[in-house]
């Protein structure tokens, strides 16, 4: 348990309670959860399902229903997966995560994370007894490949890499994983490919998977879910991709867990993948209309820099300028003002004049809570 360390955003979400407890206005900006409501065909699916009664154990694999739509789904963009050898369902996308990292690495290994990074990362390698290391990104959030390239070592089992990032909203292209490939190929490591914000993606650009630049899974495990894509993060089911070897042992861990996820969730999963994708293509419109305010009013602050993500829902602004600790910054911010969002050093030490923000809250609350966090900045200078 000591190498399991208390929740950066849920620290902050906590203090943010208890001041809303005491009859302060506050502004939600550090948890990664959709404020739109699951698309209304996919409750009707999962409402169906329980009254059909699937309410029972189902295969600890998954559904069949669920995983030939996942199979589909990925066959649709010319990657060929068979449903029975290649997937499995795990009741939310961290457990696919941390089952493949049990299954993969061993104690004593050390495993790769570009940086800034999704803290969850560290801990899942810390708790199999390996070492997490970070890689930097370049300053605008790319793949450097040169830092990659030095980190490399005897030990080095395993990459862990997201995309669209969280927290930067910074995304790879086909080009970048194809040299993440190659270097797996060369220093032998595998690569945990983090996709569960593939389709939330902006300005045309198409997220390329993994899966699109090693279609055999030799050396990939491609995680993903329907929390982030679908606002269905209380429904838990996550899943992931991998060579039969990979999956057939996480299957094993989760026999031995967790035993399978809920069928009436699988059962609304399949509606999500195989029914009208409207609703979805209204929630990424309407994030990418937040992500361009947002960006512009903390563009417009002086002595901050933001980058415009390509994905997610997440802006990284950078408040060096302020020469304050991120957690010093944030517990100001969510005091004087009522805005909360999370410390950047939860995301690696380098980035400790940084705060993520998270513009899955609503508009109103993004130009209200960030114009008074604008209005309160200089007076920390």
């Amino acid at each position: 348990m000591e190498r399991i360390p208390a929740s950066g955003t849920l620290k902050m979400f906590e203090l943010a309670k208890k001041l809303e407890a005491k009859g302060r206005k506050i502004y939600h900006f550090e948890v990664g959860e959709p404020d739109f409501p699951t698309p209304a065909n996919v409750v009707e699916a999962g409402i169906k399902a329980l009254k059909e009664g699937h309410t029972k154990y189902v295969s600890s694999r998954g559904a069949p229903p669920l995983l030939d739509a996942i199979a589909d789904y990925y066959n649709q963009q010319g990657i060929k997966i068979d449903s029975q050898e290649n997937v499995i369902v795990t009741p939310g996308a961290k457990l696919a995560l941390f089952s493949g990292i049990m299954a993969t690495i061993d104690s004593g290994d050390e495993v790769l994370c570009l940086s800034p990074a999704w803290p969850t990362y560290r801990v899942m390698i810390r708790m199999v007894g390996a070492k997490p290391v970070d890689v930097p990104m370049s300053p605008d959030f790319q793949l450097d490949e040169e830092a990659l390239k030095s980190a490399m070592t005897r030990t080095v089992t395993a990459l862990i890499i997201n995309s669209p990032s969280n927290p930067t909203g910074g995304a790879l292209t086909k080009e970048h994983l194809k040299t993440i490939y190659d270097l797996a190929c060369d220093h032998d490591f595998v690569v945990f490919s983090d996709e569960i914000y593939e389709s939330l993606v902006y300005d045309g650009f198409r997220q390329a998977s993994m899966l699109d630049v090693d279609p055999d899974m030799k050396r990939s495990l491609i995680i993903n879910g329907f929390s982030k894509s679908y606002a269905m993060t209380g429904w838990r089911l996550g899943y992931a991709v991998g060579n039969s070897q990979t999956i057939g042992n996480m299957i094993r861990i989760q026999q031995n867990t967790t035993s399978c996820a809920a069928d009436f969730s699988q059962m609304a999963a399949v509606e999500a993948l195989r029914g009208d994708q409207t609703s979805i293509e209204k929630m990424r419109l309407a994030y990418q209309k937040r992500r361009d305010v947002i960006t512009q009013l903390f563009c417009d602050m002086d002595g901050v820099s933001c980058m415009s993500p390509k994905g997610a829902f997440y802006v990284f602004p950078d408040f060096s300028e302020y020469n304050l600790s991120s957690t010093t910054l944030a517990e100001l911010l969510l005091k004087k003002v009522g805005v909360v969002g999370t410390p950047g050093v939860a995301f690696g030490k380098a980035y400790d004049s940084y705060l993520r923000f998270s513009y899955s809250a609503s508009m109103s609350d993004i130009q209200e809570g960030i114009t008074k966090l604008r209005e309160y900045l200089p007076s920390l200078k």
